[in-house]
């Protein structure tokens, strides 16, 4: 009885554990992921310029968008904004960046205060750059492959490609917590099956 006691005990600390662990940030591609990297387009923007991107929310919620970009020259003082738009034509989030902490080539993390049923609808995304030195750039990555559902424009004007862009929900991921389960399972039973091989 009290082994039982002790190994429901533990199996729930475990799924605790599990649990923590499974609140992530869950990333929903707008482009398609299938698309060999190799092929995405660069599109480059200077100050003043804007780029808009449409795209339909899989979740209720929404807390940040991350876009894939790169910078070229001094970007030290560069500087973007970015409005989230809902299909209404309300803004539903904005904010601003320095791009100090930009990695070339990897998605940019742009955050937000929690944006609320959000599920099935369009949002517009609009990034413009605000401030960037004569000699500097801003690149943004373009997966080719347009899609009526989710349009490109740079500028006013339709782009090719569909923009590198992940909507972000911050949230319990429940595929997540089953793999860290059954990880965490597989270990201890790995351990007990050593300890009596050893014994």
């Amino acid at each position: 009885m009290k082994s039982r006691v002790k190994g429901a005990v533990f199996f729930c600390i475990m799924a605790a554990l599990a649990g923590v662990y499974s609140v992530i940030d869950k990333n929903h591609a707008v482009y398609d992921e299938k698309v060999d990297k190799e092929a995405c387009a660069m599109v480059s923007l200077g100050e003043g310029d804007v780029l808009e991107q449409e795209f339909l929310a899989e979740e209720d919620v929404l807390d940040s968008v991350n876009v894939k970009m790169s910078a070229s020259g001094d970007i030290g003082d560069a500087e973007i904004s970015f409005v989230l738009t809902d299909e209404d034509g309300g803004k539903a989030a904005e904010g601003t960046r320095t791009l100090n902490d930009l990695k070339p080539g990897k998605f940019f993390p742009l955050k937000f205060d929690s944006v609320e049923g959000c599920k099935g609808k369009t949002y517009s995304f609009r990034l413009t750059v605000e401030k960037c030195g004569e000699d500097a750039g801003v690149q943004v990555y373009a997966v080719p492959g347009a899609s009526e559902a989710a349009p490109l424009s740079v500028e006013g004007k339709a782009a090719e490609g569909t923009l590198a862009l992940r909507a972000v929900t911050h949230r319990f991921d429940a595929e997540t917590f089953i793999v860290t389960l059954c990880f965490l399972l597989y270990v201890v039973l790995f351990m007990k099956w050593l300890a009596r091989l050893f014994k």
